[in-house]
């Protein structure tokens, strides 16, 4: 019975749902069986863990009801319709929640019984507050297209010619109703597209990017979503200054999904630059987005996740903002659930490492245990490259033959990137040749030759491609 679906639905109410529940039970309105009141009140006894051995069927049935022979299948109607109570009590949590749908379903109500004054009344005062709201997404011109089925049933039997008055407003909530979802899908796919190589037909993309481009839109959320995909698309950097204005513009006008969804793209075109491009050139800029993300209180939608976690960390380090990324770890570092220590080590080893605090980051990186192979290549990336920089050849060499075996067994990896950390580990090889006095040193054929196969590398991931430039000509100037 413990792992019946009556008791996981029990176990998922809070301590006031669970009293509010009880009502619900005892309201004549909703159950007239005393038996269920009966076999609900045996069951609460068991909240919130519902793992006592005494919640059996035969034992909840002697305690609900006392006497009387033990009848399964009576009991398990019971229990059915009880279930029953439980799923109607979570559909009212959630149409009391759901106000817009509640009203739509009242001035219909108020319609079908020829209270006009009253529907007049809840439908201005409903329309009223509409268009007081600032937040033009999807969501608000699906209300304004439901509020306007309702007046236009409202009217039509009242005035048929009436209809002509609605019909465009209609067509036009409709309109915007479906090309910003469309946006949104559009946008979804292509990410998912390119990051984890999903097909997607993108059914009337053109026509619905053709017919933005030539009207003069002025919807915030329609042109936010417009911007995020021709930046994907294009990557220019264009469309990534038009969305900064758009930002400044609307930023109130947006809903909080959406917010969070300019500030990602706005940084994943900055990690574009620096990972694919393998340019330095918007790294400020990275970081003012995360800072502005985290002032704005839109950094984080709902849970905390590690990767962004430790994300929002490298990028203020690596323009030397330590004391904030300091603060954002002190802050927000309750909110890990997941690899929380594993996190915190990582973060405070990146901030050490730095500081040229290469022990010290050299440990902390040591203690990581991330089950994330993504993560795990950032951790043998920076071992590897603070061996280096610490002179501890031997153990680098040790450490990029083992990182070799890990990359031949990963399967779960993009191939373009495995290439990169492949072509990564051949040049620091080399480089290792150099700085041991395996090679010459002094030889410039060798140093343009790696500095060449250094820009060859095709992806920047973690900084490999710039690290290795930074390193040859560290050399070369000496």
């Amino acid at each position: 019975m413990q792992n019946s679906r009556l008791i996981q639905l029990l176990k998922s109410l809070s301590p006031s749902e669970l009293r509010e529940f009880k009502d619900f039970v005892n309201s004549p309105l909703y159950n007239k069986n005393k038996k269920i009141i009966l076999l609900f009140d045996a069951l609460r006894k068991f909240y919130p863990e519902f793992d006592h051995p005494d919640l059996s069927n035969e034992k909840v049935f002697y305690t609900a009801f006392g006497s009387g022979d033990y009848d399964y299948f009576n009991f398990k109607n019971l229990i059915s319709d009880l279930l029953a109570l439980g799923k109607e009590y979570l559909t009212f949590l959630q149409f009391r929640k759901d106000r817009d749908k509640s009203n739509i379903l009242l001035l219909s109500e108020l319609r079908d019984r020829n209270l006009d004054k009253l529907f007049e009344q809840t439908f201005k005062s409903l329309d009223n507050k509409l268009e007081s709201e600032n937040i033009t997404d999807e969501r608000f011109y699906l209300k304004k297209l439901e509020l306007t089925e309702e007046i236009l049933s409202y009217r039509i039997p009242k005035d048929p010619d009436s209809r002509f008055d609605y019909l465009q407003d209609e067509l036009n909530f409709f309109l915007k109703y479906s090309v910003i979802r469309l946006l949104k899908f559009y946008n979804l796919m292509l990410h998912e597209k390119e990051q984890n190589n999903c097909n997607f037909t993108l059914e009337m993309f053109e026509g619905v990017m053709d017919y933005i481009r030539t009207k003069e839109e002025d919807n915030p959320t329609l042109l936010i979503y417009y911007n995020i995909i021709l930046l994907n698309i294009e990557k220019k950097e264009k469309y990534f200054f038009n969305l900064k204005k758009l930002k400044e513009k609307y930023f109130d006008n947006l809903n909080n999904g959406d917010r969070f969804m300019l500030f990602l793209h706005l940084a994943n075109y900055c990690a574009y630059v620096y990972n694919v491009l393998g340019k330095k050139d918007f790294m400020k800029e990275h970081f003012l987005i995360s800072k502005e993300n985290y002032e704005r209180g839109t950094i984080f939608l709902g849970k905390v996740l590690y990767p962004d976690f430790l994300n929002h960390v490298k990028i203020a380090v690596r323009v030397n903002e330590f004391e904030w990324a300091e603060n954002f770890i002190n802050e927000f570092s309750h909110l890990l659930t997941e690899e929380k220590q594993s996190t915190l080590n990582f973060c405070h080893g990146f901030i050490s490492y730095k500081k040229g605090n290469l022990e010290t980051a050299l440990e902390l990186f040591s203690k990581t245990k991330f089950q994330s192979f993504i993560i795990k290549v950032q951790v043998k990336i920076l071992i590897l490259q603070i061996n280096y920089e610490m002179g501890y050849y031997v153990e680098a060499s040790a450490n990029i033959d083992s990182f070799r075996h890990y990359l031949s067994r990963e399967n779960s990896m993009v191939v373009n990137f495995k290439e990169s950390y492949f072509d990564f580990l051949r040049n620091l090889n080399d480089l290792i040749k150099l700085k041991s006095g395996e090679k010459d040193i002094n030889d410039k054929a060798n140093l343009k030759l790696l500095k060449n196969n250094a820009d060859l590398i095709k992806f920047n991931q973690f900084g490999i491609k710039i690290w290795l430039r930074e390193k040859v000509d560290e050399i070369i100037k000496n």
